[in-house]
Order: C-alpha cells, then sequence, then structure tokens
C-alpha cells in the first residue's frame, strides 16, 4: 500500500496542470545590505492577511532575506513600494531603534538573529530578515551519506531521506518538492536554503513539506520554509528529535507550521514560525503524547492559535508539554495559549511559561478574543464518544504588550470532563497587573473543578 500511495503521488505531480509561480518569478519589494554588501537571497513570498478560514483565501506577499553575518552587522534595508516614514524592528526585546536615512531604514543587528522590519505602521510588506552565523556543522558535498543540494532551484525533488543520511540545502538553494522519511533514524536535515511550496497546487497536491513517520533520533535544523501547501513540519509517531532554528512563512490553507502527531520526546528551540493555522500544535490519534518542549520560539499567528494542544485528542494521555519563552508578535485571531481537549485524552501536566505577546488584536474575523482558552466541549473534529480531562496546567509569567485587552475562557463540558487544577499567575495585559478574573473578560463553566486559580505574581 504504501509503494502504491508513494506512485500515486508521483503520477499526480507529474501529471498536474503548468507549475505555478517559483519563488524567483516575483521581484522582491525590498533591497537589503549587510556591512555595504547587498544581499542576494531576498524573495517575495505568499501571506495571507485574511481573518477567517476559507478553502482558497486571498494571498498577498511579503519580502523575507537570508544572510550571514559573522558578528554585528550593519543592516539597510529600501523598500521600493512605498516611501518610508518609520519603522519598527522586533522582537522589541532586541531594543532596536532604527533610524531612516536616504530613504533607507537603517540598524545595527548585534548578532545573528530572526528580525521583522514594519514600516509606516501597518502589517502589509513587513520584511524577515533571518541572519545567520555560518555553519560550523557544514558537511562535505561530496561525503559519505551527504545529499547535497547547491544554490539554485531543484524542482520536484520527492525525497525519501534514508538512515544515517544528511540532507543539506545550502545557502541560495530553493527546492521545490517534500522531504519524506518512513520508520527511519538517525538522520539530519540541514542547511540555510529554502524548501518551497509555491509551485503546488493546496488541492490537486496537498504536499507536506517536511513528513516524517514513525522515525526517531534525528535532527532538523537551519533550514527555511516558504508557502507550502499542507501542514509544514509533520512529525507522526516520532520519538527524540531536535528541531532547532527552522523559520517557517505560511499563507494558504491548513498550513500549520510545527505539528506534531503522536509523539514523545521532541525538543523544538529557537524557531520562527508565521502560519496562516496554528503555528505550534500537539495532537493525538491513539496510544501516549508525552515530554514535548517549545522553546526560545518567535511566532506570527494571522490565523487560528499560537501555542495549541487539540483539537484531535484520541490519545490516553497527553502530558508534560511545555510552551517556554515565547514571543508572539501578532496574535490576530484566536487564542494565543489554548487546549482544546475535544475527544477522550486525558491532558496534564501543561506548562505555558514567559509568554510575550508583542501585540494582540485577538477575535478579528471569524476568531475568538481570549489570550487563553481550556475547553473539553466537542468539535466539528470530534471522533470519540466522551470527552477527556485536563489537569495541572501551569500558566507562569504571560505579558501582553499592545492591543486590544483580551479575555480567558476555561469551559469544561460536564461533570466527567473537568477542567482542575489550573494556575495562572504573573499576567499582565496592557500594563496592568491581573490579580483576580474580575478584571478581564472571563468565561467559566459549572462543571469547572474547585482549583482554579489566578495568583498574583510579579511577570
Amino acid at each position: 500500500m504504501k509503494i502504491l500511495a508513494c506512485f500515486l503521488l508521483w503520477l499526480a505531480l507529474f501529471l498536474r496542470p503548468a507549475a505555478a509561480d517559483g519563488l524567483l518569478d516575483t521581484p522582491p519589494s525590498c533591497r537589503v545590505w549587510l556591512d555595504g554588501s547587498e544581499v542576494q537571497t531576498v524573495y517575495e513570498t505568499a501571506v495571507c492577511h485574511q481573518r477567517y478560514w476559507t478553502e482558497n483565501p486571498a494571498l498577498s506577499t511579503t519580502p523575507v532575506a537570508i544572510a550571514e553575518s559573522r558578528g554585528p552587522c550593519l543592516v539597510e534595508i529600501q523598500f521600493l513600494q512605498e516611501e518610508v516614514r518609520c519603522a519598527v524592528v522586533r522582537p522589541l526585546a532586541l531594543g532596536i531603534q532604527p533610524e531612516i536615512r536616504d530613504g533607507r531604514v537603517r540598524f545595527v543587528l548585534p548578532q545573528a538573529a530572526d528580525v521583522t522590519v514594519e514600516i509606516n505602521g501597518h502589517l502589509e510588506g513587513a520584511l524577515h530578515l533571518f541572519v545567520h552565523a555560518p555553519d560550523p556543522f557544514k558537511p562535505d558535498p561530496e561525503g559519505k551519506k551527504v545529499r547535497y543540494f547547491g544554490p539554485g532551484e531543484h524542482r520536484d525533488q520527492m525525497i525519501t531521506i534514508r538512515n544515517n543520511e544528511t540532507l543539506y540545502l545550502d545557502d541560495g538553494c530553493i527546492l521545490y518538492g517534500q522531504i519524506y522519511c518512513g520508520l527511519g533514524s538517525g538522520f539530519t536535515i540541514a542547511g540555510h536554503g529554502v524548501l518551497c511550496g509555491s509551485i503546488y497546487d493546496r488541492y490537486k497536491d496537498t504536499l507536506v513539506p517536511v513528513n516524517l513517520s514513525n522515525c526517531r533520533d534525528f535532527t532538523i535544523r537551519d533550514i527555511t520554509i516558504l508557502d507550502p501547501s499542507a501542514w509544514t513540519v509533520n512529525l507522526y509517531q516520532c520519538q527524540d528529535a531536535v528541531i532547532d532554528h527552522v523559520h517557517i512563512i505560511s499563507a494558504r490553507s491548513n498550513s500549520d507550521g510545527l505539528t506534531f502527531q503522536n509523539c514523545r520526546q521532541i525538543q523544538v528551540n529557537d524557531c520562527f514560525v508565521r502560519s496562516w493555522d496554528d503555528s505550534l500544535v500537539v495532537k493525538g490519534y491513539g496510544g501516549d503524547v508525552t515530554d514535548i518542549t517549545f522553546s526560545h520560539c518567535t511566532l506570527w499567528t494571522d490565523l487560528a492559535q499560537c501555542c495549541e494542544i487539540g483539537y484531535e485528542t484520541r490519545a490516553r494521555h497527553i502530558e508534560n508539554i511545555t510552551f517556554r519563552d515565547i514571543t508572539v508578535l501578532h496574535a490576530l485571531h484566536k487564542p494565543v495559549i489554548s487546549i482544546h481537549n475535544s475527544d477522550s485524552a486525558a491532558v496534564r501536566h501543561i506548562l505555558f511559561e514567559n509568554i510575550l505577546v508583542e501585540d494582540a488584536h485577538l477575535g478579528q474575523g471569524d476568531g475568538t478574543p481570549y489570550l487563553i482558552d481550556l475547553s473539553t466541549a466537542e468539535s466539528p473534529w470530534s471522533a470519540t464518544l466522551r470527552r477527556g480531562t485536563i489537569e495541572d496546567v501551569t500558566v507562569r509569567n504571560v505579558q501582553v504588550l499592545s492591543g486590544d485587552k483580551p479575555g480567558i475562557r476555561i469551559d469544561s463540558h460536564d461533570e466527567t470532563s473537568r477542567i482542575d487544577h489550573v494556575w495562572i499567575s504573573g499576567l499582565s495585559l496592557l500594563g496592568e497587573a491581573i490579580t483576580s478574573l474580575a478584571q478581564l473578560d472571563y468565561v467559566g463553566s459549572p462543571f469547572n473543578g474547585e482549583d482554579i486559580r489566578l495568583l498574583p505574581g510579579t511577570p
């Protein structure tokens, strides 16, 4: 069956209509210089500013640049489609104050980092600039068990990665296709090149760029994934993996960022995700889901949830899940922190810690205006007859710096699917320390447990 499925996928790709535009077919809307040298890897990629789900949303584009620097560097940006009056560099924690000189945005980047540059007080056309240090682990392109893709376009690459192999996308590489592995181990997917889905149709092809099933002991690092036509990085029944410094910008329907199904012992570090569906999401379709940590990630969530467990929760237990040190540049639709247990799992031992939301305009379009949303209610994705439980959830040190003041919803479906032992502390909304649920829009349930507390604390 697996051989037949692979053959049908290859056949569908071979027989599909003429390809859509590649990444190099649209001129970028800005030019970028680092220390006076112009960056050549500046692309225009799809994004979506629509705040309600449709099968084929209206897309626009935004520039993305990938560059290397060995230390602090002077960044200069010339936006080509409008005169720059003011600019903001995010994350704000970097403390960068740009200046406008001779029509260019200028600032010093103190170290290799991922930054977003917005101009003239709007989100459209923001530059995503990913500056990385030289790769000390770059393999020999001719090395044993190395599959190397150099600069330039590589189309329709349906790659099955092998055990203990390194798949390397070098600077300037644009690879259109999919990286797949089933029952693999010991492999690495790396490099500062781009894996792109722009030439694929969302429904004719539905191609998941990185699709790994029943794999273990592997690493994904440094690559940039643009315009996927489905979920972006999908791990199914995988364990003992590290995902590090991966960059994702998605725009089409169901283009979740990092989505893990039935996984164990997964560590995600220092990733950037801008998504038009859930940015970081954990789901369960059987067995146990445990020990998954997302840390030091930067998110921009145009649609759906930022840090999500659910809705598919058909596992026995979903436990020991951590979201820590997360910066959300923009949350524009649904909750930043959410657990939607719409099936029968016991969801427990969950930590959300040090979550900084720079801009919250939740509830736009068909969204919901909650910063935190915990629920055991039935949903369109429910597949079990009974609902599960949520317990032992800690939400610690969460700040919303600007935008609209969001609320909290904690909604148990009934007495047998209770939400209990929820502790929220160090919550600050628009400069106001929240020490009581009475200070905000709170939606509760008569079936909630007795131990749901909002505690005083300092973010």
